[in-house]
C-alpha cells in the first residue's frame, strides 16, 4: 500500500514544506544554543520571556498559555521546571483564587539578560540576514494575517483532552510538555529590560 496522494497542489506543498522546515531548522538551532548558554530549552526560554515582559506584576498562567498556544498542563509542567531552578515564582492571583500569577525572579531576569543576545544573533544570522527588508515585511504581513485569523478560533488552553490509556499518556507526556513558540514572537519579546 503506497502513500496516499496529497489533496493539495504542488505549490501549496512547496509553501508548507518551506515554512515547516525553516521553522524547525531555526528552532532546533535556537534550542541547542539556549541549552548550551543558559541551560534552558527553547520552550522554557520563551515562557520565561513572556513572564519577564510583565515585570513585577507577573502574568496569569492562562494568558501565557494562550499567548504561546500551549496546553495548560504543558505550561504548568514547564513553569514548574523554571520554578525549581529559582527563575520564577507562582502565587494565587489577588483577585481570583482560581488563577495563578507567574512572576520572574532576579535570577530569572539575569538569565534572560544572558540568553537574549545570543538568541537574537542566531535568529538574525539564520533568518533575517537572508531576507531583504521588503521580503521580511511581506512575509510578516502575510503570516500576521493568518495568525490573527487562527487566534480568533477557540484557544488551545481551553480544550479538554479526552481520557487516554496509561500507555498513550506516557507516550504523549513529553510532547505535551513542550511549549511551541515562533521565532518572530521571540525576537519581539527581546524588549525585556537589558540592565544598565
Amino acid at each position: 500500500m503506497g502513500i496516499p496522494e496529497p489533496s493539495i497542489s504542488a505549490d501549496e506543498m512547496r509553501a508548507w514544506a518551506a515554512l515547516f522546515e525553516t521553522s524547525n531548522i531555526v528552532q532546533y538551532a535556537a534550542d541547542r544554543n539556549l541549552r548550551d548558554t543558559v541551560g534552558l530549552t527553547l520552550a522554557q526560554f520563551e515562557i520565561l520571556l513572556r513572564i519577564g515582559e510583565a515585570g513585577a506584576d507577573g502574568r496569569r498562567m492562562t494568558d501565557i498559555a494562550d499567548a504561546l498556544t500551549v496546553s495548560r498542563s504543558g505550561l504548568t509542567y514547564q513553569v514548574g521546571q523554571l520554578e525549581r531552578k529559582g527563575l520564577v515564582l507562582r502565587q494565587p492571583a489577588p483577585d481570583d483564587d482560581r488563577s495563578v500569577i507567574a512572576r520572574i525572579t532576579p535570577t530569572g531576569l539575569d538569565l534572560l539578560r544572558a540568553g537574549i543576545p545570543g538568541y537574537v544573533d542566531l535568529v538574525r544570522e539564520m533568518l533575517f540576514d537572508r531576507l531583504s527588508h521588503a521580503d521580511l515585511m511581506t512575509v510578516t504581513e502575510i503570516l500576521d494575517d493568518v495568525r490573527r485569523q487562527l487566534k480568533e478560533q477557540p484557544k488551545r488552553s481551553t480544550f479538554r483532552r479526552a481520557r487516554r490509556s496509561v500507555a498513550q499518556t506516557g507516550a504523549d507526556a513529553g510532547a505535551d510538555a513542550t511549549a511551541t513558540a515562533t521565532v518572530a514572537a521571540t525576537v519581539e519579546s527581546a524588549g525585556v529590560p537589558a540592565g544598565e
